[in-house]
């Protein structure tokens, strides 16, 4: 039992120490350009999403954001989106 216990508890251990990694750009204005680079996601936005706006004025961003918010994205039928939970996952398609 104290085995199992601590297993189970190193691995914890290991997952928490471990912040993901996602691309960030976001552009300053609708359908402009940003300058790509890497975020590390904090408590509260543990996954990582690219969306693209389908309709005017055809946005796009990545960034670190919490996995409910992403999936709700996902409703909306003008907006392509991308869920994920590893590092640099979130890549825009064209």
């Amino acid at each position: 039992m104290t085995s199992s216990f601590t297993h189970s508890s190193c691995s914890l251990m290991s997952l928490i120490g471990e912040a993901l990694n996602c691309h960030r750009c976001i552009s300053k204005k609708p359908g402009g350009d940003c300058e790509p680079g890497v975020e590390t996601c904090k408590s509260g936005k543990l996954g990582c999403a690219a969306v693209r706006f389908l309709n005017e004025p055809y946005g796009q961003f990545q960034k670190c954001m919490a996995r409910l918010d992403c999936e709700l994205l996902k409703r909306n039928a003008f907006i392509n989106v991308t869920c994920c939970n590893t590092d640099m996952c979130n890549v825009l398609s064209d």
